[in-house]
């Protein structure tokens, strides 16, 4: 029997409307944001830790809560850890980011040089040049010859878990002021880190810009507040005693004025 044209119309309805894309986020909607890497992006030497994230040292002073509270970020993930290297991050963090991640930001490279045994090697007091020499010569290897490949993977594995989200990765800044008279190291040496540091840099914007990732660059923020530059102007920690692991990294100020401008301007506009 021959079916009825207005029957095999409205038949079809519901068929079009499984079919019809969903709807997209409304332009205005606030950004569902992940913020991994290492100890960095955690805000070790922050202060105003979390204490359910243990020894990651994540601070509520660190750029990701900053950006995070400023945009009214949705589902904010924050898994930056202290110590983080690229493969605690591609293994330990980066599977806790969902594909409905519209921002991500990412610092992390400088566990994989061993800059924290660099800056004991060369920054502490009682230290030999040749000890500082021979360390430094191991992070410029590592840098050269297994740094590209990883980050590599880790930015391929980045845009698979967050397809549609904006990527920003940041650098590292210098480290220590040089010229001046100074207990940290020797002039020789932190102008040797903080050319490390550059090189470093250099290589992450490459790799970041190669995917369409966003390279926040934030040396110039922190030019003249490097260890060493006197009291009252520096955004590094120096030697922190007794928790060593607080040494050379951003205070309060070092977040909030060195690096949240940078990836604010890296994430575009609201």
């Amino acid at each position: 029997m021959q079916r009825h044209p207005l029957l095999t119309a409205l038949a079809a309805v519901p068929l079009l409307l499984c079919a019809a894309p969903a709807a997209a986020a409304p332009a205005d909607a606030p950004p569902r944001y992940a913020a991994l890497g290492d100890s960095y992006a955690a805000g070790v030497a922050a202060g105003a830790y979390d204490p359910a994230a243990g020894d990651c040292h994540r601070s509520a002073n660190a750029y990701p809560a900053l950006w995070a509270a400023d945009h009214g970020a949705t589902g904010f993930l924050a898994a930056a850890c202290n110590g983080a290297t690229t493969a605690d991050v591609r293994g330990g963090q980066l599977p806790k980011v969902g594909a409905d991640t519209t921002v991500l930001t990412l610092t992390v490279g400088g566990n994989d040089l061993g800059f924290a045994g660099a800056a004991a090697d060369c920054l502490q007091p009682l230290t030999t040049e040749a000890r500082c020499a021979a360390t430094l010569d191991e992070s410029g290897r590592r840098l050269r010859e297994e740094l590209p490949g990883r980050l590599s993977a880790l930015y391929d594995d980045v845009r698979t878990a967050a397809p549609r989200a904006r990527v920003v990765v940041t650098g590292y800044p210098h480290l220590l002021r040089t010229g001046t008279t100074c207990l940290i190291g020797t002039d020789a040496r932190r102008q040797r880190f903080n050319a490390l540091t550059d090189e470093l840099d250099e290589l992450i914007r490459r790799e970041a810009e190669a995917r369409g990732f966003a390279f926040a660059d934030v040396r110039t923020a922190f030019e003249g507040h490097g260890v060493c530059a006197g009291a009252g102007r520096e955004w590094i920690t120096g030697i922190v005693l007794p928790r060593l692991w607080e040494s050379f990294h951003p205070t309060p100020e070092g977040q909030s004025l060195g690096y949240l401008p940078a990836v604010t301007a890296a994430t575009g506009p609201r």
